[in-house]
């Protein structure tokens, strides 16, 4: 929620049209404003009030709805999974999961929570350690490895490099 940049609503959504294009104010952060957007491949306007938080740096369905529309990508965690400057003062530092409970506590506290049902959600989770795995936006790169592999064939292949022993050199192939 820290990373919310707008909240969309379908665009054939007659409780909302007058809204499209609005701004909104952040709960918690007060200088960021939110806009209300519309987006028919990820709001279901039978499911819920049928208006969605968008926080595009730490979902992917929200990944994808922030690129279709030009939106803000705000990332709310440093690499140790706690809430960095931009997640708010009243929550830096803390860690995600703890911050969570508090989130809901102050928002409960300001009267914003209207109710809660369980909602089947798909969590990534890491193979060997079973934590939640979070989104998090961070720079991708990538290694040619087409020179190195003709390299080190070859390296093989002249006999520059010993493969032991010698029938891991299919393998190696």
């Amino acid at each position: 929620m820290l990373g919310d940049v707008a909240v969309a609503v379908h665009p054939e959504d007659a409780r909302y049209k007058h809204l499209h294009g609005k701004e909104l104010e952040h709960p918690f952060i007060k200088d960021r404003k939110m806009t209300i957007i519309t987006d028919a491949i990820t709001v279901n306007m039978e499911f819920g009030t049928g208006a969605v938080k968008i926080t595009p740096a730490h979902d992917p369905n929200d990944y994808a709805c922030g690129k279709r529309n030009n939106l803000e990508f705000i990332n709310v965690l440093d690499e140790d999974g706690k809430i960095n400057h931009q997640g708010g003062k009243a929550f830096g530092g803390m860690a995600r999961f703890d911050a969570r409970v508090e989130i809901y506590k102050a928002l409960e506290k300001l009267g914003h929570i209207k109710g809660k049902s369980p909602n089947p959600m798909r969590l990534g989770l890491c193979s060997k350690s079973n934590d939640i795995i979070e989104p998090y936006l961070k720079p991708q790169w990538y290694v040619d490895c087409k020179d190195m592999a003709k390299r080190s064939t070859d390296a093989v292949r002249n006999k520059e490099l010993k493969i032991v022993p010698e029938f891991h050199e299919r393998t190696w192939f």
